[in-house]
Order: structure tokens, then sequence, then C-alpha cells
């Protein structure tokens, strides 16, 4: 059996982790000519997850690359009523990732997790929309599988890519059960356009409104076309930010974000410990009118 233990200082519940260990393979697939999913059997890390959290995976026993890369949980995997492995959603760009596809079952990786916070729910929520760009897919099925051990039956998940190549199949995007709407730059899958004419559409269709649950994963521009839809309506949403990371646990304060605080002021936040999820509005990005206010350092 591999060991594990807590590897964050200041944890109060040492069940919840965060675990540092070496998770056995159980699959690696292709389902995407460019995505694989990675299964994984980590039974001690496995029950402290929640959805909405990440975690930070040693893609390679060399240097290169040399620092872990951060990856959402895509689900839990459950056997005989309990928790004993979890899944990631990945897309081969890189050395780290070209690595992770040549995994076989049996070989073991090392991981650091569960890190970050985790989705936020409000009571009574009957109705959500789940919106994905691109790999930010990747905790989509996680998050829908928590609002529907909630009780939210109407879920949406408004999901867009670059091209046909840049699409997982709906089964694996979303639980059975859920609505999606996938959307392509190039109509290629899907319907051409972008996640945001997916969102005007529920709109239009009355499916989509203030006190709805929202969540959303994608890239920048997604989440300022999104934010900026959603915002003047009053309609709130969760982001799950992506941001290079040297630790995982704000040690090396590598993964800044620009937020907005309730006086007015930016300020900034750690990706992997005040998130990765932020309330959508309150976001900063590069390019934005606000991005040239000064702003202040973490409490």
């Amino acid at each position: 059996m591999p060991t594990a233990t807590p590897s964050a200082p200041g944890v109060a519940d040492p069940a919840r982790g965060p675990f540092c260990l070496e998770a056995e393979v159980l699959e690696n697939r292709r389902i995407a000519p460019l995505s694989w999913i990675l299964k994984l059997h980590a039974p001690q890390l496995a029950p402290a997850i929640r959805a909405g959290q990440f975690v930070n995976i040693h893609t390679s026993p060399s240097i290169v690359p040399l620092l872990r890369r951060p990856m959402s949980i895509h689900r839990v995997i459950h056997s005989g009523g309990s928790a004993h492995g979890f899944c990631v959603l990945y897309d081969v760009v890189g050395p780290g990732t070209r690595h992770l596809s040549l995994l076989k079952p049996g070989q073991r990786l090392d991981v650091l997790g569960p890190l970050g916070n985790e989705v936020t729910v409000p009571a009574g929520t009957r109705r959500a929309v789940l919106v994905a760009g691109g790999v930010g897919v990747g905790p989509i099925k996680i998050v829908a599988e928590h609002l529907q051990e909630r009780g939210v039956r109407d879920i949406t998940v408004c999901y867009g890519g670059r091209d046909a190549d840049h699409i997982v199949p709906s089964e694996e995007a979303a639980p059975h059960g859920c609505r999606v709407m996938v959307t392509t730059d190039d109509g290629s899958a899907g319907r051409r356009g972008r996640v945001t004419d997916s969102l005007r559409e529920l709109m239009a269709q009355g499916r989509l409104a203030r006190g709805d649950y929202l969540f959303a994963c994608g890239p920048v521009p997604m989440f300022r076309a999104v934010r900026d839809l959603l915002g003047p309506l009053g309609i709130e949403c969760e982001a799950a930010t992506e941001e290079y990371m040297g630790c995982g646990f704000g040690v090396c304060n590598g993964c800044p974000l620009r937020q907005r605080q309730p006086d007015g002021s930016l300020a900034y936040r750690l990706c992997c410990t005040d998130g990765c999820i932020f309330p959508l509005s309150t976001l900063v990005f590069d390019g934005d009118e606000a991005a040239s206010q000064p702003v202040g350092c973490r409490p």
C-alpha cells in the first residue's frame, strides 16, 4: 500500500487532506483526438474530494517538466458505496501530458490533493447551468453529479470548443440526465458559435434567470464574455479558474489573481488556496478597464 501523509500545515481535519501519495493507474484511455481520461486508485485521497477541487500531479519522473501540473478532478470512482479513486480529464499539449498519455494500468503517479475550495450551491437550487470551454470541461461532471445528489434535476451544460477535435463525447462531459449544448468555432461539432450563444438561447427560452446556479470553467476570453453577458442581468456565476502553479498550497505565491473587494478596491488572491473557485463577477482580467487600478497585497 502507498503511504500518504497530510502535506499542508494548519489543516483542521487530517481526513480531508491534502495528501501526497502514489496513486495507481487503473485506466488511461483516449476519448477524443486530443483528450484522455486517467483513472487513478487512491483510496485515502478519494473520500476527501469535494466538487470543484483539483489535484497537482507530477506528470513525469524526469525533471521535464519540473513542476507539477494542476488538474481538475473529473469525477470520483465509487465501489460498494465507498470512494476509492478519481479521474482527471486532460488534453495532450506538452511533454508532461504526453508522458501522462503513455501511462499503463499498474503504474504509479505522484499526486498531491485534494486542493482548493469547493462549489457553493445555495439551498433550494432547482435549476443549474454549467459552462465549459475546451479542456475546462474537466470539472463539469463532478459538479453536475454533486448537483444531482442535492436534488437538482434541471441541469444544462453549455460546452464550447475550437473544433470537433477539441470536444469530448457528451457522455464524458456530463452525467446522464443533463442537457448538453455543444458549440464550436467552426461548426464541425454541434452548432457554430460560442458558449454565450447557448446562454442567450437559454435566456430566450426562460431556462436561465436570476436564482439559478451557474458554474463556469474555461479560458479567460470565455470568462470575460460570460461575465459581461450575465453581469448586467444580475446573474451570479462561480468560476473555476486555471493558473500555472508552483506548489498548489499557497507557499510559492505563483498563481495570483486580481479580485475586486466589497469596498471596490482590487487585491491579489491565490488561485490555489483562495480558489480555485471565485465569484466570476469579482474577477479582473488583463485587458479589463479595471486592470489598470492599483492592486493591494494579500492580507
